[in-house]
């Protein structure tokens, strides 16, 4: 498949309006307060939620041209970055917050474009292969069903080092005291949970949630070990 140029811009566009979010850490990490930030996102999520329902019942105020076609009939990404985010700020210290929304911010953005152009190339119109699973199991069945999926279907080693590289470049700029397995941690976290397509019990788990979340845990542990053995 050829370089689609009308393909590419549209991923830019849509790349372009997820990293307008920088604003939201580049706020944390310069002037304000946790308290502020979560008052500030919980609107946001608010915000999304009551845009979200409009859509979802057909009465969308911005049109599709920022939604994957996955996300005709459920919530938009965007919805599920203002949860994240918030959670990075209740849950982690701000060090690891401001990495981890970093990560999405950033991360995701330019891993996606890259994930279009090599997909592309690969003559494939998607890098991502996130699907629900809607077959009737049990709990047991499911979860290691949705492990085994997700683990048989990577994104490319390529993106995987795109993600890890640009991630571990954010936490290196922003926090060149911190320690390097610290970081190495958080970048880690997000190739798991943007280059794997995980679900839970049949349901697709975005990776705009999952992203922060995740760089957040691998970094506060592998804190939490480097200082109890240093």
């Amino acid at each position: 498949m050829a370089f689609d140029r009308s393909l590419f811009f549209k991923e830019l566009g849509r790349k372009a309006f997820h990293a307008a979010g920088i604003v939201i850490p580049a706020a944390y990490f310069f002037f304000l307060s946790r308290e502020w930030m979560l008052a500030a996102l919980a609107i946001c999520i608010l915000g999304a939620g009551v845009l979200e329902y409009m859509r979802l019942n057909g009465r969308s105020l911005f049109g599709s041209q920022f939604m994957r076609p996955s996300e005709d009939k459920r919530l938009g990404g965007y919805f599920y970055a203002a949860v994240s985010l918030f959670l990075a700020v209740l849950l982690f210290e701000k060090t690891i917050a401001v990495v981890a929304m970093l990560c999405l911010v950033i991360g995701d953005a330019l891993t996606g474009l890259a994930g279009v152009v090599l997909s592309m190339y690969m003559g494939r119109m998607t890098a991502d292969v996130r699907q629900e699973d809607t077959a009737r199991r049990g709990i047991i069945s499911r979860v290691v069903g949705d492990t085994a999926y997700a683990l048989s279907h990577p994104k490319s080693p390529v993106l995987m080092l795109v993600m890890f590289s640009v991630c571990s470049a954010i936490g290196m700029l922003f926090y060149p005291a911190l320690p390097l397995a610290v970081i190495a941690a958080g970048a880690l976290g997000a190739v798991i949970a943007d280059c794997f397509p995980w679900r839970f019990l049949g349901f697709v788990i975005d990776d705009n949630l999952s992203i922060p979340l995740a760089v957040g845990i691998l970094m506060s542990l592998t804190l939490l070990l480097y200082n109890i053995i240093l």
